[in-house]
């Protein structure tokens, strides 16, 4: 049964991350007079018929876009992937039938623990953000609705739905994310790092990283779509030493959206939230279901919508987009690695705040409010809002931002029904 279920379980630095900009409110979007979907694969991946368990490697395609002529995977046969370079979503266009009996899975990682040093923060699934640092760099998780460091516990982290403690929702700060078409489609953010708690054991200290936001996939097909096993992007679980209260956040579950005239199975789709300390676990991740004949039967686990937005993926310079181009005038790498012991940009203590922000836009409103939001390695966010000039292709806003000092990461979004 079809269900929206409920997870149990001293320089200022700047960071900018390349999955950063975001449209978060949705999109007033064309709904085809059509029900046929076209997904326009031309089939240059041939037929995907793992026979054993597979990693599918994505540096072999940049974009994460994979044309296939049809998917068949067993009941045996588990894939996974390795994030390309630009840590793009993984997008399945079929010309042809897709079935799914096995498990196609693109969950976050695990964050681990350290005894008297520091930890890192696990890594996303494909298009999610990864988890905080734990010890001397301790920091949020990665990602809009990312985890605040802690001290003994990091916080968990949101996406579709806030953390939750139990069956109670528990914001801690995180912010909801998104919205219900899943354009642009996007995944989890990260836990957040747990700072030096002091072990029962003498004279230890744990740190305990932040989980993975689960990852991203989007699988349109010009066939029917069949789920009899799963398809899952769960959030990944904080680092524990294997007692409470030591716990990094946990990642919150990711997105799946699914394209098809024909929807059936009995499997699962899961987006639930990673485990974290005190009870808590990371926000449920979003499921959209574009089709047009519903008759799936199985157990959905995130924020689910259901509609038929044959839309897949905006043509070439249609899609809206937001980079963060310089901060107080040093301008960011086109792929920032948003790590906080690797600044990708260090001011000079001298710089007297506020700090100007550049983000640039492309096929944003002009006058579109910009909101700029620093998640600092410890306190809490800081946001200032500046406004888009120039072109519907291409604007820019510069955002005055009284930046806190210490490492720190730094997000565009924007907000519009246009």
């Amino acid at each position: 049964m079809k269900n929206s279920m409920i997870p149990h379980s001293c320089q200022p630095c700047a960071k900018a991350s390349s999955h950063g900009a975001l449209l978060l409110a949705g999109l007033l979007l064309p709904i085809a007079c059509s029900a046929q979907v076209n997904t326009g694969s031309n089939g240059s991946d041939g037929a995907f018929n793992p026979a054993v368990n597979t990693v599918i490697n994505m540096a072999t395609h940049p974009n994460g876009i994979y044309q296939y002529t049809s998917v068949n995977i067993p009941a045996s046969v588990t894939v996974t992937f390795t994030p390309n370079a630009a840590n793009t979503p993984v997008v399945w266009l079929v010309q042809g039938n897709c079935m799914i009996n096995g498990i196609v899975d693109v969950s976050g990682r695990s964050a681990s623990y350290g005894v008297g040093l520091s930890a890192a923060g696990a890594a996303g699934g494909p298009g999610g953000y990864r988890g905080g640092d734990a010890g001397a760099h301790a920091g949020a998780g990665q990602g809009p609705g990312g985890g605040a460091a802690g001290g003994p516990v990091g916080e968990s982290a949101a996406f579709g739905a806030v953390p939750m403690t139990g069956p109670v929702p528990h914001p801690n700060g995180t912010q909801v994310y998104g919205n219900q078409y899943l354009l642009p489609l996007i995944g989890g953010s990260g836990g957040g790092g747990c700072t030096n708690a002091s072990g029962n054991a003498p004279n230890y200290n744990y740190y305990c990283g932040g989980g993975g936001g689960g990852g991203a996939i989007l699988i349109a097909a010009s066939g029917q779509i069949n789920i009899g096993g799963n398809v899952t992007a769960v959030g990944g679980q904080g680092g524990t030493p294997g007692y409470a209260p030591l716990y990094g956040g946990g990642g919150s579950g990711g997105a799946v959206r699914l394209v098809s005239e024909t929807l059936v199975g009995s499997g699962v789709i899961n987006c639930d939230g990673g485990a974290g300390g005190n009870a808590e676990s990371g926000g449920l991740g979003r499921v959209r279901l574009d089709v047009v004949d519903d008759n799936f039967g199985g157990q959905i686990y995130g924020v689910v919508t259901e509609g038929f937005q044959p839309i897949i993926m905006p043509g070439a310079g249609q899609g809206v987009g937001l980079v963060i181009a310089s901060v107080g005038g040093l301008p960011v790498s086109a792929s920032p690695t948003g790590v906080l012991a690797t600044p990708d940009a260090v001011l000079s203590a001298q710089q007297a705040n506020p700090i100007p922000i550049m983000v640039q836009c492309s096929n944003l409103p002009l006058g579109t409010a910009i909101t700029v939001s620093v998640k600092p390695m410890n306190g809490s966010p800081v946001n200032a809002v500046g406004h888009n000039t120039g072109t519907l292709a291409s604007s820019t806003a510069t955002v005055l931002l009284n930046m806190p000092r210490g490492g720190g990461l730094v997000y565009a979004t924007a907000a519009t029904g246009n």
